[in-house]
């Protein structure tokens, strides 16, 4: 046996143990987080959330391992980034909740509580976790700036919203770019991602403008997977500081109730049609996304000339 197969095998070991280590941490903080379950119908399964959840981390950590022997496997590669994620995040919540963080942000009155709390710095702490729920923190958008409004009212919540959202979703789409597309070159190879990138080229500043700018997709995340696209830097931030204010005024506002009301029947009924018009968009963007880029594209330089 020659030295490079030796190298080889040693570094295969110490991703296997690395790899279980990793499972067994995530099996330990999934039943120390279970444990903390206090009420509700989270407590009323939890054995069967404990069992569930081991079973699975338990499954996927000996898959990794199984399949460690070709470590350029997309599967392997697959398997061994899930496992850490959901080891991370589980361990995450875990100490979230045992210091009682989570606790204090489950609801907007909750968090409006302990915003209050911080006194004369309320509004620096209420940024700072604004921008901290797009980066790292596992707060729904709805929550922070719902305290935003109790606190502060529409106007000043959603100023002190956007400039924390706004500066965190810039930092997310450069995380991305330096870290996100290593780890995609790295799942998928190269040649395939190129591949993909061109094939949403031509379409990718429409669709991700349009999901900035409604609501109903999970901005936070698209933050990070911009950072992969062909985006340029310019075009996101000016493109994030535009749909962000947009949709986070129009959030703050219609918390509100001072746009369309959520106690009236016509209130309800146009909320109704405003979602299904947003489907549709959506749908058609994506299939005819490219040309209506291009058509953007076209206009605004018949403006120049």
């Amino acid at each position: 046996m020659n030295k490079t197969c030796k190298v080889s095998i040693i570094k295969t070991i110490l991703f296997d143990i690395f790899i279980a280590l990793i499972g067994c941490l995530g099996v330990i903080f999934t039943v120390l987080y279970v444990d903390t379950f206090e009420s509700g119908v989270w407590l009323n399964y939890s054995s069967v959330i404990t069992a569930v959840s081991v079973s699975l981390i338990s499954i996927l950590t000996v898959l990794t391992i199984t399949f460690s022997t070709n470590s350029k496997s997309f599967v392997y590669k697959l398997f061994m980034l899930v496992v850490i994620c959901i080891s991370i995040t589980i361990t995450s919540l875990y100490f979230l909740k045992t210091t009682g963080f989570l606790n204090k942000i489950d609801s907007v009155e909750k968090f409006r509580e302990y915003i209050s709390s911080f006194g004369n710095q309320a509004i620096l702490w209420f940024t700072i976790i604004q921008f901290l729920q797009v980066v790292v923190l596992p707060i729904p958008a709805f929550i922070t700036v719902g305290a935003g409004v109790l606190l502060f009212g529409p106007l000043v919540g959603a100023i002190f919203s956007s400039i924390g959202i706004i500066l965190g979703s810039i930092v997310a789409f450069y995380i991305g770019r330096i870290f996100g597309f290593k780890v995609a070159k790295w799942l998928v190879g190269e040649d395939s991602l190129n591949k993909g990138l061109k094939i949403i080229k031509g379409k990718d500043k429409i669709i991700l403008t349009f999901m900035f700018l409604f609501p109903f997709f999970p901005d936070d995340i698209l933050c990070f997977v911009a950072g992969i696209t062909t985006l340029s830097s310019s075009f996101f931030i000016t493109m994030i500081i535009i749909t962000r204010l947009i949709s986070v005024f129009a959030s703050s506002y219609s918390m509100n109730n001072s746009i369309i009301p959520y106690d009236t029947w016509w209130g309800i009924l146009l909320w109704g049609i405003f979602i299904i018009l947003t489907l549709i968009f959506m749908v058609l963007i994506c299939k005819k996304g490219d040309k209506i880029q291009k058509l953007f594209t076209k206009k605004k330089k018949q403006e120049k000339d």
